[in-house]
């Protein structure tokens, strides 16, 4: 892989998708591919005409085996790697350990609502929860209002309501976030660390992971199990993410 030191790699104006691959295929391609575009064009940069030609190459070559697409693209340079999706060899899916972050997110920053390589809060913070046994930091922003895990966005349900935080709380607009909020009822709303206890369930949601059960945040535990509603959405998911996203289901 050859790469050109551009303003992506010197000073993070790039964009990347992580996207699942299912049976070599990327789950809701279109979707990621729209939300990529839109971050390029905020960036002032476009991806080239022949993308999906190079992509559709390198899948052949090296995307059968593999669970998990990233596609990185800066002003000079597109590059695509693999790995496998650590979720999808998960046994069991028990429910994750949240805890909130230290680190706030910026709501005024226009940089939390797009996927560039600017990405270090996030990183570090989901380092820095893994060496305490949190499975994901959750970011509060500057006013105290719960905004998004480092990878993930957030979710609660009460009474059977689906509530999440607002993009306008400072977050990046997720992939699996829209297609919940395009599938069902889902409020969006301002939501603060003292509201956790006062939810039912709550799960957190990426485009790996797909639906994951929150069993513990911070001292508020929830109950995981095949008779809740998260275990539902998520059955619904693994049927859904084989169609295409939701403007057709």
């Amino acid at each position: 892989m050859n790469l050109t030191f551009d303003d992506g790699y010197q000073f993070g104006l790039g964009a990347f998708e992580t996207l699942s691959l299912v049976k070599g295929r990327p789950v809701w391609l279109e979707a990621h591919e729209a939300r990529l575009r839109r971050t390029l064009g905020w960036l002032g940069l476009s991806l080239p005409a022949d993308w999906k030609e190079r992509l559709k190459s390198y899948l052949t070559k090296e995307g059968n085996d593999k669970g998990v697409l990233k596609i990185l693209a800066s002003d000079h340079n597109l590059c695509f790697t693999s790995r496998p999706n650590p979720y999808e060899a998960m046994a069991s899916r028990p429910g994750f350990v949240l805890a909130l972050s230290n680190i706030r997110r910026n709501e005024s920053s226009p940089f939390v609502r797009h996927k560039t390589f600017n990405y270090g809060d996030s990183i570090v913070a989901k380092r820095q929860a893994a060496r305490q046994g949190i499975d994901e930091p959750i970011f509060c922003n500057t006013k105290g209002e719960l905004a998004e895990g480092a990878v993930s966005n957030l979710f609660f349900i009460k009474n059977g309501q689906l509530y999440t935080p607002p993009i306008e709380a400072g977050l990046l607009p997720g992939i699996v976030r829209a297609y919940l909020c395009s599938r069902y009822d889902v409020i969006e709303k301002s939501i603060f660390p003292a509201e956790i206890g006062t939810f039912d369930e709550c799960f957190i949601t990426n485009s790996l992971m797909g639906i994951m059960a929150v069993r513990q945040f911070g001292e508020y535990a929830f109950p995981v199990s095949e008779e809740t509603q998260t275990a539902a959405l998520f059955q619904s998911y693994l049927q859904d993410r084989l169609r295409p996203f939701p403007e057709s289901l």
